[in-house]
């Protein structure tokens, strides 16, 4: 329903559409495009970034910015060098979760992308549904899973160590 709904909003008519004509720009093309699905993919993953970054952020004692600004620090000193690194854990598990959901999606580039807007999960279907090329295409479905496996083991131990650093704290 989501996606049908962008299908609709980034039309050719759609409201966006005429909104960017109502400002100036002609000619915008957003559906079938790499463009509709970042937008789209953007829309269903946000959440999903946010989510882990405001639950670390929402725990970090914000006595630490005023103390960095009481020792002579900027605003964007203190955030730079106080607020941003021990919120990094957050940043680190909403990507890791955006990036597995992504490598799944399917529906989304699909109907906003188009047959150009090739993503790994769509290569993988055509492989096995259209090519026929089952080998090919459960090779492709191994290095995905192998991958997601890699980037698991390669972020568990920077998570264990931010997480030890916070406890010390």
């Amino acid at each position: 329903v989501r996606t049908l709904s962008w299908v609709i909003l980034l039309q050719d008519s759609g409201v966006i559409n005429s909104l960017l004509r109502a400002a100036g720009f002609s000619g915008v093309k957003l559906i079938r495009t790499q463009t509709g699905v970042v937008i789209g993919m953007a829309q269903v993953l946000l959440p999903f970034m946010i989510l882990p970054l405001y639950s670390v952020m929402k725990g970090i004692d914000l006595r630490l910015m005023r103390a960095a600004r009481s020792l002579g620090a900027s605003p964007f000193r203190a955030f730079f060098t106080v607020y941003l690194p021990l919120s990094l854990p957050g940043v680190y598990a909403g990507a890791i979760i955006v990036f597995i959901l992504a490598l799944g999606f399917y529906i989304t580039p699909a109907l906003l992308g188009g047959p150009r807007s090739t993503m790994l999960s769509t290569l993988v279907q055509t492989q096995v549904l259209s090519l026929l090329q089952w080998g090919r295409g459960g090779a492709m479905g191994v290095v995905l899973l192998v991958a997601t496996f890699l980037l698991l083991a390669l972020a568990a131990p920077v998570m264990r160590s931010r997480h030890r650093e916070a406890g010390r704290r």
